[in-house]
């Protein structure tokens, strides 16, 4: 158990980001979750991603009315990712915590998060979340953890398996340094999907320990008009596989290791039913430009990775480099190249 935190005029404690692009059909409750923290001082980040509907005026309004409210504004659109680091560049608190503009914040969320990781003094702390319905109906547990746990050993290793939920930003409480400091900044091409695991690896990476809590704190909204509800699978496959690409291209200067652990972590992504690819025929005629600058960027950085990526074993650790299937690489650059020059 946590103890409740008494209010403070400053500083801020936590900072809390959250990207707005077209979002006024769910702006104003998400922020009002906010608004309604038990931890008092927190700053809430809004950026406004040059937004074409109400959600401007939504914002200027809150901001205007609530002074835990800082608001950015794009004048051209850039995307969520580049959003998230205007926020982060923007936080004043020693804690950052995320939350999309179309989910909830339960009230006590923030409080408990920053308490846990105060009195654990840990890196990060990692909440449960619900899958809910846009009415608000509890649909399942979406992340949860079995019991309050520290983590110290293996985290970056551990966290490439999954083993502490997805990759998402939002239900997760960071030391602002392991953001702030992050070993990239913008990415060479703009990613919508999957951009959120890339940022987590280098938090990961740099993290010296966490906590798990069991409580349930974060509410994502099942939304049909969201960019990840309107995959189909090739297009899943297509932002995924470029993910990989641009996480090569920020982490390259990870150990051997690391670089192999971010790759099965892909593998297993892309080994899902959500990203099996039915019609190859479509891919191409839709997505050629797309895959070569992602294989492109893979073959310059760890050429080995493309292997990986077709293996199907369950544990790639029982797999000594050396032994890989240099054969199936080397068909591979083979057809890269192929498909590099129908394209050029």
């Amino acid at each position: 158990m946590f103890f409740r935190t008494a209010a403070l005029n400053s500083p801020k404690s936590v900072s809390v980001i959250v990207p707005v692009f077209n979002a006024s059909a769910t702006l104003l409750p998400t922020l009002n979750s906010l608004l309604d923290q038990t931890l008092e001082n927190l700053e809430i980040i809004v950026v406004d991603d040059a937004s074409t509907d109400s959600s401007s005026e939504i914002i200027k309004k809150l901001t205007a009315e609530n002074k835990k409210i800082i608001s950015l504004c794009f004048s051209e659109n850039k995307g969520v990712h580049e959003a998230r680091l205007a926020g982060i560049r923007r936080a004043s608190a020693p804690w950052i915590g995320f939350l999309d503009a179309d989910d909830f914040a339960r009230p006590d969320m923030f409080e408990l998060m920053f308490n846990a990781a105060t009195q654990k003094n840990v890196d990060i702390t990692l909440c449960g979340s619900y899958r809910t319905n846009v009415q608000g109906k509890t649909i399942r547990k979406r992340t949860f953890f079995q019991k309050n746990e520290r983590v110290d050993n293996k985290i970056f290793e551990r966290f490439c398996r999954f083993e502490f939920g997805d990759g998402a930003l939002w239900n997760k409480l960071y030391r602002s340094k392991l953001l702030k400091n992050l070993d990239f900044k913008s990415l060479p091409w703009r990613q919508n999907i999957n951009e959120d695991l890339i940022t987590n690896i280098g938090a990961f990476h740099k993290a010296d320990s966490l906590y798990l809590m069991k409580d349930i704190l974060h509410e994502y909204v099942e939304n049909a008009d969201s960019v990840t509800a309107k995959q189909n699978n090739s297009t899943a496959y297509i932002n995924t596989f470029r993910a990989y690409a641009l996480a090569l291209r920020a982490y390259q200067h990870f150990d051997a290791e690391s670089i192999f652990h971010i790759t099965s972590m892909y593998r297993k992504q892309l080994d899902d039913s959500l990203y099996r690819v039915d019609d190859l025929k479509y891919l191409e005629e839709h997505y050629t430009a797309y895959l070569v600058e992602a294989i492109k960027e893979i073959e310059h950085i760890y050429p080995q990775g493309l292997g990986l990526l077709c293996c199907r074993s369950r544990d790639l650790s029982n797999l000594p480099i050396k032994l890989l299937a240099r054969n199936l690489i080397k068909k591979i650059f083979t057809r890269i190249r192929m498909f590099s020059r129908r394209c050029s």
